[in-house]
């Protein structure tokens, strides 16, 4: 269900979507987003029974089952997507996480982390070329502040993914802008997704506590919601952003603003 800070704007009303990762987190977020504003999305993951219990609470949802890091499948799943809602207008390409081989710092971490979160988004939106051009659409991508900042010793091989992601959007931003296709990227810090209730579960912490640690490394001094991304998610698929492309923009709570690294001003 849509949230109260979900913005309405009228042009979106009959738009064709795709969100990937559009089962959890911030992608099922969106999902509910668009549907507030009387958009018709299509939710993609790997799983049919996560993505037919968020599509059945649409009012025009559909489930399209692709695995990211496959190249065929996520062709096909462009087609389909297109057969089931009549076309396409925005992609939000929200899919991807964090694997236990990503971890490793090794070349086989770089090239998962690289196939999952930009050759991925690279083969869908190529897959969709056509079709947001002939509709003057939009692609958001969800990136992360790893893409600017250090935020774990072992998250380089997630970082750098996400910083050539980030780069990935302002070069495609530039190459689409004369045919009408407008590419932007949002980067969230923390946000309080299920990614967090399995970590909580492997730690054997509270959910809430593990949350409270990593509140204090936002100047806000809390972590975000899924909808809070959402929010802006819907802002730059619409025509209220006609003018912005290429632009990677931090949702982040002031994280990236080094309030963490100095809490107490030298002034006090």
């Amino acid at each position: 269900m849509a949230s109260t800070n979900t913005p309405i704007i009228a042009d979106l009303k009959g738009k064709r979507v795709l969100v990937t990762g559009g089962s959890a987190g911030i992608g099922k977020a969106a999902a509910f987003a668009f549907d507030a504003n009387g958009s018709s999305v299509a939710v993609l993951g790997r799983r049919l029974e996560r993505l037919e219990a968020v599509a059945s609470q649409l009012k025009h949802g559909v489930s399209i089952v692709a695995d990211l890091t496959k190249e065929e499948d996520l062709k096909r799943a462009i087609k389909e997507t297109i057969e089931k809602l009549g076309g396409l207008d925005i992609l939000v390409n929200s899919g991807g996480a964090v694997t236990d081989d990503m971890f490793n710092g090794d070349e086989a971490a770089f090239i998962s982390a690289y196939k999952l979160h930009v050759t991925g988004n690279l083969t869908l939106i190529r897959a969709a070329e056509e079709e947001l051009i002939k509709n003057k659409g939009a692609v958001i991508n969800i990136s992360s502040v790893a893409a600017i900042m250090p935020t774990h010793a072992n998250f380089s091989a997630y970082g750098v993914a996400k910083a050539a992601q980030d780069k990935l959007t302002q070069d495609l931003a530039f190459e689409f802008a004369p045919k009408g296709v407008r590419v932007n990227s949002i980067l969230p810090a923390t946000i309080d997704t299920e990614v967090f209730d399995t970590m909580a579960e492997q730690k054997g912490t509270p959910k809430a506590d593990l949350l409270a640690g990593m509140a204090p490394w936002h100047a806000m001094n809390r972590v975000g919601q899924p909808e809070e991304i959402a929010a802006p998610i819907v802002f730059l698929a619409s025509d209220a952003a006609s003018f912005i492309t290429g632009v990677n923009l931090r949702v982040d709570g002031g994280a990236t603003l080094g309030y963490w690294f100095n809490r107490t001003s030298f002034l006090d």
